[in-house]
């Protein structure tokens, strides 16, 4: 009797078993979980908002190992064997909202048109911003903060003009900031590359790739703000509508 009940409170509540095909938790609230979830089981190497770091760029909508509901569950469930994906420690349930959320990230499209001039934009970025000191775009650039090259087809217009003025609001794992300081009072800032219990390798802010053996340092501060400036007093509100409506032209190779 008991066995029937649980088969007739399955069929009820729209259950499915973990090997489903389809996602179960393929509402807005079950995504709005998935959101709070991903927050507690992703971010570390996904980032705050899937746009990656130590793992992958989420926002693109293409998974290298599937992106079908069952493919993006067996991912997030099992991990990917000869990564550094694990399995996560969540419910099945929790996992199949994870799901949800994370195939917005990748179905997100802009919501509309940029205000500002981006020919003005791009003579800003390259000129009076410096942006091309620390960023690429294609073969051109630094290496000190992400690649630009695509960022108007994965960030929305809210993100881009938040990354111009509060940089600090969404650092991803693999650009956020380490500062050392030599026993001689020498301070040195960059991300860092590498680090064991003998060394460690950075990239400091003007592009250079430094090595310090920890015997020689005072000290080591991790995770210290970006390294990008803030622009809101560095370029009017004019200024930031062109360089935005310029990053949205960025699409990478279609």
């Amino acid at each position: 009797m008991r066995a029937l009940l649980t088969l007739l409170w399955m069929g009820i509540a729209g259950w499915q078993p973990a090997g489903a095909q389809t996602n179960p938790f393929d509402t807005p609230e079950g995504s709005q979980q998935g959101a709070a979830l991903f927050q507690t089981h992703c971010t570390y190497c996904h980032g705050a908002r899937g746009q990656g770091g130590r793992g992958s760029d989420l926002t693109t909508g293409q998974y290298k190992y599937g992106g079908s509901d069952a493919a993006l569950y067996a991912s997030i469930r099992n991990g990917i064997r000869g990564t550094e994906m694990p399995a996560v420690r969540a419910t099945d349930e929790e996992v199949w909202k994870i799901v949800s959320f994370v195939k917005q990230l990748g179905s997100l499209a802009p919501g509309e048109r940029a205000k500002g001039d981006a020919s003005a934009g791009k003579r800003i970025f390259e000129g009076k911003g410096a942006c091309m000191t620390c960023h690429s775009i294609g073969p051109d650039g630094g290496n000190v903060g992400p690649d630009l090259s695509d960022v108007g087809r994965r960030r929305d217009l809210k993100y881009l003009e938040e990354s111009l003025i509060s940089p600090e609001a969404d650092v991803p794992a693999r650009y956020r900031a380490i500062q050392v300081v030599t026993r001689s009072g020498q301070s040195v800032i960059g991300i860092r590359l590498n680090e064991d219990d003998v060394s460690v390798q950075m990239r400091d802010d003007h592009d250079n790739l430094r090595s310090f053996l920890k015997d020689n340092l005072r000290e080591i501060r991790r995770d210290q703000p970006a390294l990008m400036p803030s622009y809101s007093t560095k370029l009017r509100k004019e200024e930031i509508d062109d360089v935005v409506s310029y990053l949205t032209t960025l699409r990478g190779t279609q």
